[in-house]
């Protein structure tokens, strides 16, 4: 009898262990993809003359009417707000949830803030700006998929309308974007080409850096049944 419980105090053991191994590889992934990301759209912010993405003409459009507030803290609060809709919508917010949406806004403060990298000077600059960040937050978003911790507040309201109404996310995420766009432009957003530009590619920049992570996204899932 003791035998027995020795063992199965072992595989415990061994199985918390395993676990917590894969919770903290999936949470590295988890920083390191929103680093990643709010650095790429941190440079999209400094390109945008030629317009920025959906959603940030709508959060530069409401930061020109809350001047005191940064951006990062702009979209938190976006975000907190968010989570209302997707609340009554059957969304069931996560620990990822909150620390996504805290953390992206607390980093993309401190790169605005920074001012790293230096402004665009050029219409060249400006154009190399806007595509290196759509790349980078391609890669960003990609790492961060990797975590599987949960939704952020913008995809939860896409994926609560997805789930209430059975028309497609594609579809939704497009009406949701436009809407955002149209409220960016009234309150005085920055809307351009590169808007265009980054909807019409962004899909295309997380659809490249997936395909380059989906071997370590084979092993994360296989540790994860092992465990």
């Amino acid at each position: 009898m003791k035998t027995m419980f020795s063992h199965l105090r072992t595989a415990v053991h061994n199985f918390s262990s395993a676990g917590l191994s894969i919770l903290l590889i999936r949470y590295f992934y988890f920083f390191i993809g929103l680093f990643i990301g709010s650095f790429g759209n941190y440079l999209t912010i400094l390109a945008q003359n030629l317009g920025v993405s959906p959603w940030d003409v709508f959060h530069l459009g409401v930061a020109r009417h809350l001047p005191s507030l940064g951006l990062g803290t702009i979209t938190m609060i976006v975000g907190v707000a968010l989570l209302i809709p997707s609340y009554f919508l059957g969304i069931k917010t996560t620990l990822g949830t909150f620390i996504n949406m805290y953390y992206y806004g607390i980093v993309l403060n401190g790169f605005l803030s920074s001012h790293i990298v230096p402004p665009p000077n050029s219409l060249l600059t400006n154009v190399i700006y806007l595509l290196l960040g759509i790349l980078i937050i391609g890669l960003g978003t990609s790492v961060y998929l990797l975590a599987d911790t949960g939704a952020g507040p913008r995809d939860s309201l896409m994926l609560g309308l997805h789930r209430k109404t059975g028309i497609r996310i594609a579809k939704i995420r497009t009406g949701i974007e436009i809407s955002v766009v149209i409220l960016g432009i009234l309150l005085g957003g920055s809307f351009g080409i590169g808007t265009l530009i980054f909807s019409l590619t962004i899909g295309v920049s997380v659809e490249m850096a997936m395909r380059i992570l989906r071997p370590i996204q084979k092993r994360l899932h296989s540790s994860s049944l092992v465990s």
